[in-house]
């Protein structure tokens, strides 16, 4: 009688190859990165034990939300602010090129952002920041903060500034037949209702916030990029600029790609550390499964949640409201 394998044995047969698969992998990328050690970049998941540079990156809009474990998706704020906290305390890590491509996000997430770079900053670690496509607003709020700022002539970046958007709809919900009735512990407590018109009160009490928050990132170039606070003003009035107008007002360093950045880095950790030669370039923007699978190790992640990370995007379901508050 032979006995057929059932689907559940199909299952288990292939965890227990993906399970010996690890150690081999472990085993496989030591060995490689001990021959490859001279190597300009590296892009294995594992963090070598010679003194390295590191390139990070920022994109998309910028905010809080479900990327806050170890799995956050690369790029996102909690994946950025977790990989800065590791860097800062790696003896190795002499380095970091964060490569910036953000239009802006929320008020909060942005400063959070910045504050991880001034922290690993005063670590005595430089951080050098790589313009992509655009690094504005918020994404600038962040690179404001580095050592140096290299983008190229075409990045758009700038926009400093902050906005509250606020609807009305009540002669959209009057025509509906819809009526909203509220009951609140005080006049404030339903202020940006959708179904009225905004009082001059609530209207003055928005604003205040918004000047207030204004002047934090007006105060954070100034002091970042060592410039006059009325000289961040004439260029702070939410505009957009181009790279190359971003350097002309002082908010660049120098123009490149790339490349350019990691010459600007390598030549900021000499200094620092005073090694003689370029340091390994080690790029943790693509990472693998299994290093998702060995950093869930040193992190309470349930297996649920493993699961939804490993599992394909559009496999998932998720629902992002739209922030009311942003840099932009």
């Amino acid at each position: 009688m032979t006995l057929r394998p059932t689907r559940k044995m199909i299952v288990w047969i292939l965890v227990g190859l993906c399970v010996l698969a690890i150690p081999v992998g472990l085993i496989s990328s030591y060995v490689n990165a001990s021959k490859n050690a001279d190597a300009e970049f590296d892009s294995s998941p594992f963090r070598p034990v010679i003194d390295h540079l590191l390139v990070l990156e920022l994109k998309g809009m910028i905010m809080s939300g479900s990327d806050e474990s170890a799995f956050a998706k690369v790029g996102t704020a909690g994946w950025l602010n977790r990989q800065l906290r590791r860097a800062q305390k790696d003896s190795h890590v002499k380095g970091v090129l964060l490569r910036i491509n953000s239009p802006g996000g929320t008020v909060a997430t942005s400063q959070e952002i910045q504050q991880s770079v001034l922290s690993f900053r005063k670590s005595g670690k430089p951080l050098v920041v790589s313009m992509i496509d655009v690094a504005a607003s918020g994404g600038y709020y962040v690179a404001c903060a580095a050592d140096k700022i290299v983008a190229l002539p075409g990045t758009i970046t700038g926009s400093i500034g902050v906005i509250m958007n606020v609807y009305n709809l009540e002669g959209t919900e009057r025509k509906l037949g819809i009526e909203a009735n509220v009951i609140k512990s005080g006049k404030f407590k339903d202020i940006g209702s959708f179904s009225r018109a905004m009082t001059p009160e609530e209207r003055e009490l928005l604003q205040g916030i918004i000047a207030d928050t204004y002047d934090q990132f007006v105060t954070a170039v100034s002091t970042g990029r060592h410039m006059e606070v009325e000289a961040v003003k004439k260029i702070a009035d939410g505009r957009i600029i181009s790279g190359r107008q971003a350097m002309a007002a002082g908010l660049v360093d120098q123009m490149g790609g790339f490349e350019e950045a990691v010459v600007v880095l390598q030549d900021l950790s000499r200094k620092k550390f005073g090694h003689s030669g370029d340091l390994k370039v080690i790029d943790r923007r693509m990472p693998t499964i299994l290093s998702v699978i060995l950093e869930s190790a040193s992190s309470n992640i349930s297996p649920a949640s493993l699961l939804d990370q490993l599992m394909p995007q559009s496999m998932r379901f998720s629902f992002q409201k739209q922030p009311l508050w942003l840099m932009q």
